[in-house]
């Protein structure tokens, strides 16, 4: 069920860009008026809703409500349009949402959602009601840059030798990337003064971005690049001729780029020689371009404070060794030990040792899971003291000599900061490691 409700937006996505070309009945109406209340409010349904938003009471009353508005608006995404406007399970959803506005203490993570669903729905009042609440919790940074973020929310610091400025949360980028949405959902364009504010947020966002360009997880990923491509047309112009850039070390010149209309969305790299090093990028011309200079490394792990207790075994006890099994189970034990109730959906990402692969039909066994090449992916809804137990079952699949340690990991699925470690096969010590 959490799986179905995780790529339920995506599917969603789909749904609209086939609706462009055929039509296709709005019977899930009548599904929705199944689940709707006499309020107008949808009833609650397993949702991945972010803990640490805001005050355990609120959050609590805005658990319910960020459950039925996350399917309205995602109903209002894909389907909304004049007629249906007129239809009476609309129109109680739009009431429920407006009510909704009138609670004494809102998150700001359901106000950005609210925004963008009054700027689905045409409501532009409501909406602008919601921006204008939202001004006053924006944060700006000495960049110029916009952004929202959590009440409360302690500055972590960034203690890796080459990353000079943690990534945010995954929660933090999701509502920025709904007020932005909210700004570019508009007929006709948003003003020039509401452009400029967009520019800023859009300055945040691709701060945000990873290597391989998308965020912390699959949630945000998928608003937050819908709300850059949207950014992205609005901002569109046949007439560019281009941008040109040179980078340089020094007195070196190491390559050159040129972005225009017709390799707009081509990825184009180049290595720098030297780590670290100053390094020079100028740029002349018409068009936006966006840089991003990336680096990989390794880091041993260090024993700090994690939210997660994290104990990992092999049966039978040794998988290296004389005593090695062609086929043994790998046993997962986790708690959550944070300042919260429980934590938000947890992931525990174990990684295969080298020659070893999952054997699939005991993976699925367990409830929620992804298989890759190397690597097996637990989810879990949510996670509190009490003591989860998963386990698989590995096999050899190519003999490989001097095998090493393979690393388990247990990680906040909106906050990866938040995470725990353990090398279960390390020459059988089964010692405990903390990120």
């Amino acid at each position: 069920m959490l799986r179905r409700q995780r790529h339920y937006r995506d599917s969603l996505g789909i749904w609209r860009s086939l609706s462009r070309f055929f039509y296709l009945p709005h019977t899930h109406l009548s599904e929705l008026s199944c689940t709707q209340t006499s309020s107008g409010c949808a009833e609650t349904l397993l949702f991945p809703v972010i803990c640490g938003l805001s005050d355990p009471v609120t959050q609590a009353t805005s658990s319910s409500l960020l459950s039925g508005l996350w399917k309205w608006l995602q109903w209002l995404e894909t389907s909304f349009s004049f007629l249906l406007s007129q239809h009476s399970v609309v129109r109680n959803a739009l009431f429920c949402l407006e009510t909704a506005t009138q609670a004494k203490e809102i998150n700001t993570y359901t106000k950005a959602l609210l925004a963008f669903a009054f700027a689905l729905a045409g409501k532009e009042d409501k909406k602008q009601e919601m921006l204008r609440l939202l001004d006053e919790e924006a944060v700006a940074e000495a960049d110029g840059s916009l952004h929202w973020q959590r009440p409360g929310k302690q500055e972590a610091d960034a203690d890796l030798p080459f990353h000079r400025l943690p990534r945010a949360p995954s929660a933090e980028v999701e509502m920025t990337a709904y007020v932005l949405l909210a700004y570019l959902t508009k007929q006709p364009a948003p003003s020039q003064e509401e452009q400029a504010k967009c520019a800023r947020i859009v300055k945040w966002l691709v701060k945000q971005q990873n290597p391989t360009g998308g965020f912390s997880s699959t949630q945000d990923t998928v608003v937050a690049l819908q709300a850059l491509s949207l950014y992205g047309a609005l901002t569109y112009s046949r007439s560019s001729t281009g941008t040109d850039l040179s980078v340089h070390s020094g007195a070196n010149a190491l390559g050159t780029f040129h972005v225009d209309n017709t390799n707009r969305l081509l990825l184009q790299c180049r290595p720098l020689p030297q780590v670290p090093g100053d390094y020079n990028v100028e740029a002349t011309g018409d068009r936006c371009v966006y840089i991003q200079t990336t680096l990989k490394y390794n880091v041993h792990p260090r024993p700090e404070d994690s939210p997660f207790k994290l104990d990992v075994y092999t049966v039978p006890e040794s998988c290296v060794g004389p005593k090695a099994q062609k086929t043994f189970d790998v046993a997962v034990n986790v708690s959550y030990i944070g300042k919260r109730p429980n934590s938000n959906m947890v992931i525990i990402d174990v990684k295969m040792l080298s020659g070893f692969i999952p054997v699939k039909s005991t993976v699925r066994q367990v409830k929620r899971t992804e298989v890759s090449t190397n690597h097996v992916l637990l989810y879990l809804e949510k996670v509190n003291n009490v003591t989860q137990s998963l386990s698989f079952t590995v096999e050899q699949d190519v003999p490989v000599q001097h095998l090493k340690p393979a690393l388990v990991k247990v990680y906040d699925y909106y906050e990866t900061g938040k995470n725990g470690v353990q090398l279960p096969c390390n020459e059988g010590q089964h010692r405990l490691w903390f990120l």
